[in-house]
């Protein structure tokens, strides 16, 4: 049976009065409470609420009956009367509720805020519609608003329906409305903000998360992808830094570690080239020694990630692109080089496509059936033919 209590109310109050016009008494809101009357007993608190409104009882009972209506519905219909349950729980403390009411209003709102987020969890982890877990975590929101819980709960569940600009709009309103909020909340807005295309606004709210980035690994790693993002490779190498040195045996984090360094490398060999151009001697010596052990410094870390996982096809690729990356830097560089420089640089050069051609083969052997792999290593084995043969 559902019930539309903004739409009959008022011809309740009609019929009401002209059923007690003709009785000798009223029946007591108890009693038509009992009798599920419960249309009628709202309207008979209403009426003495307009007399007098400085009645907190009567509103913790309103609160009570939307309750007992709510529970005859369908989760999704019972926002309506979740939410007068709330305000009249509101007005009854604002005007002066004892403390025996307060502790009832407490433990109403605790026991359906449990209901409805519980109800909403389990609807989550059975995969039932998207609509009624949603529903169930919106109820819990709507009696208890200042419970951070629920609207992580809600932002996950939207997330998982690719409702991103919705769990994001959930989590700002938790973020405004609890009155402390959690770290997961800032962590989770950071994620889905990165998930959005906003990596500034990622950044943001992952430094937010915890000031203290080391101790939360998930949060940190969450922030060197937000970094990455905004091409603040400065910013993610020093977090990556502080992260290999708490967590030396966390293969992901090394080898994002020396992807990153790579890019430093990357640009410090873009100086060197300018520099030889210049034929600035003393500046190419400088930045040849910094290339040189940035580069070996990225090539150590993704090492030490295939080290920990030498069946990771990731890592495997990683160090492939590096050395196949790093040979054509090395490349541009020779045509540019001093004469005196060449030779060693030649050597190096050849040193870095041998282990690409290693690596891509290697690769290879675990994905056989991959076409470009092989197109990449017979490339690879013609340049080193055609620039090291003899």
């Amino acid at each position: 049976m559902k019930f539309s209590q903004s739409t009959r109310l008022a011809s309740l109050v009609l019929a009401i009065g002209f059923f007690f016009a003709c009785s000798s008494s009223k029946p007591s809101i108890d009693t038509l409470v009992d009798s599920k009357q419960y249309d009628i007993a709202l309207a008979q608190i209403e009426e003495q609420l307009q007399n007098n409104p400085n009645q907190p009882g009567l509103l913790v009972q309103k609160g009570e009956i939307n309750i007992l209506i709510a529970s005859t519905l369908e989760p999704i219909e019972r926002s309506q009367f979740y939410a007068e349950t709330a305000s009249a729980f509101d007005q009854a403390i604002s005007i002066g509720a004892d403390s025996l009411q307060q502790e009832k209003i407490s433990l109403i709102t605790g026991k359906i805020w449990t209901q409805e987020h519980n109800a909403g969890t389990a609807a989550y982890n059975n995969e039932n519609l998207a609509s009624e877990t949603q529903a169930h975590f919106n109820n819990a929101i709507i009696i208890n608003p200042k419970e951070s819980n629920s609207y992580i709960s809600l932002a996950t569940a939207q997330f998982s329906s690719g409702e991103i600009d919705d769990a994001i709009l959930t989590l700002n309103k938790a973020k405004n409305s609890v009155d402390e909020v959690p770290p997961k909340v800032y962590e989770n807005l950071g994620f889905l903000y990165l998930q959005n295309g906003d990596p500034d606004q990622s950044v943001f709210y992952y430094e937010l998360a915890n000031k203290d980035l080391i101790q939360s690994k998930n949060i940190a790693f969450g922030l060197v992808n937000a970094y990455i993002s905004t091409s603040n490779t400065e910013a993610a190498v020093q977090l990556l830094n502080d992260l290999v040195e708490s967590y030396p045996n966390d293969a992901t984090i090394r080898n994002v570690y020396g992807t990153q360094l790579y890019i430093v490398t990357e640009t410090i060999m873009d100086d060197l080239v300018d520099a030889y151009l210049d034929s600035d001697t003393a500046l190419v010596s400088q930045i040849r020694f910094e290339a040189e052990g940035v580069g070996e410094q990225a090539e150590e870390e993704l090492i030490q990630a295939y080290s920990r996982d030498t069946t990771n096809t990731e890592f495997i690729e990683s160090l492939a692109v590096f050395y196949n990356n790093l040979t054509g830097k090395y490349f541009s560089v020779l045509e540019v080089a001093f004469e005196n420089d060449k030779a060693s640089l030649t050597a190096k050069t050849e040193t870095l496509l041998n282990l690409a051609i290693q690596y891509y083969e290697n690769l290879s052997e675990k994905s056989s059936d991959n076409s470009d792999l092989k197109s990449t290593i017979e490339a690879l084995n013609m340049l080193k033919k055609s620039r090291f043969s003899l």
